[in-house]
């Protein structure tokens, strides 16, 4: 079932926090400012969304995407809002003075300012020099970004829900192939989440196991897809080997392996020619990618950018399926 989409905006700033306790083990795929996507496991409470209408708390499971925009310090708003009400009646000689002040603060204030735009009470300075748009563009520009480029964080949860604000977020450390590794906030554009489940959980070889009462493409809120935590870029070189059997209740109660079906009732959904097969192993690139039929041995050549989950290709998901498959998936 698909999430309808809902997007708050708030009169003042939404402010996200870690809350204390309550850690879940997550699959992270952190890429970089630099284009660099590492992908790894660390611990993640669940987050909480403090508002001027009330607190929202999102497990860190429901969430499946954090974006980190430009670090916003609110402990000087009790300063900064002053001196922006100022800014709009001063005169040149006293607007110098305050303006400069307000441009020490630095980037950590922009959104404060913008959001004191918005007020309706606003009103634009008759000053050529040291205005508040001044200020925004000077701030932008000290952020390297072009200016009207959304500054806040943002969360999707539930497939597609998705709200912005400030998270409280600082450096992250995850446990990746390469060891652990420690990130700083202001280095890091967004991370990717996936719960482990039972499902997520590496077998001795590095494989995975897709269960057939679990791990089918059509589960609620992508429950489905496997994070493997393989990382590709466009033109990197990848391999997908699968076995096993599932049977698919869904699907008449028939047999299937990793290339489609095998023996037992073949459902009428199911034709020789489709694409993919139902009952198949598919990947797709990154959470919203198209699923594309893997089968039992797949070479292949990343045309996007992201990590690469795995699954059972099949609409419909019905608990009372069974068996499993083992699947591998490794970069060259």
């Amino acid at each position: 079932m698909k999430s309808i989409q809902l997007l708050f905006v708030f009169c003042f700033s939404t402010l996200f926090t870690f809350a204390a306790g309550g850690a879940n083990n997550v699959e992270l795929s952190v890429k970089l400012k630099n284009g660099d996507i590492v992908s790894g496991k660390a611990n993640l409470p669940k987050i909480t969304v403090v508002t001027a209408y009330g607190t929202l708390s999102i497990p860190v499971e429901k969430i499946s995407n954090l974006k980190l925009g430009i670090i916003s310090d609110h402990t000087k708003d009790g300063a900064v809002l002053p001196d922006l009400n100022k800014l709009q009646t001063a005169k040149e000689a006293d607007a110098k003075i305050i303006y400069d002040r307000l441009l020490g603060y630095g980037t950590p204030i922009l959104s404060t300012v913008i959001t004191f735009t918005q007020n309706p009470f606003y009103k634009i300075s008759d000053n050529e020099n040291y205005t508040i748009e001044q200020l925004i563009d000077e701030l932008y520009a000290k952020a390297g970004l072009s200016n009207g480029t959304n500054v806040n964080d943002a969360v999707t949860y539930d497939g597609s829900n998705y709200v912005e604000g400030t998270i409280a977020f600082g450096d992250i450390n995850i446990q990746s192939e390469y060891g652990n590794l420690l990130f700083k906030r202001e280095k890091i554009e967004s991370l990717d989440i996936s719960p482990i489940v039972g499902a997520d959980v590496a077998n001795p070889d590095g494989s995975f196991k897709l269960k057939g009462n679990f791990s089918i493409s059509g589960n609620d809120n992508d429950k489905g897809w496997v994070n493997t935590g393989v990382s590709v870029k466009p033109g990197d070189k990848f391999s997908i080997t699968a076995s096993g059997k599932v049977v698919l209740k869904s699907l008449s109660g028939g047999t299937y392996n990793p290339d489609g079906y095998v023996s037992g009732t073949k459902d009428g959904a199911y034709t020789d020619d489709m694409n993919p097969k139902y009952g198949s192993v598919v990947y797709r690139i990154g959470k919203y990618g198209t699923a594309i039929q893997a089968g039992s041995k797949f070479d292949g050549t990343a045309e996007e950018e992201g990590t690469i989950y795995v699954s059972i290709y099949e609409t419909v998901y019905d608990k009372g399926n069974s068996g499993f498959y083992n699947v591998k998936v490794t970069k060259k």
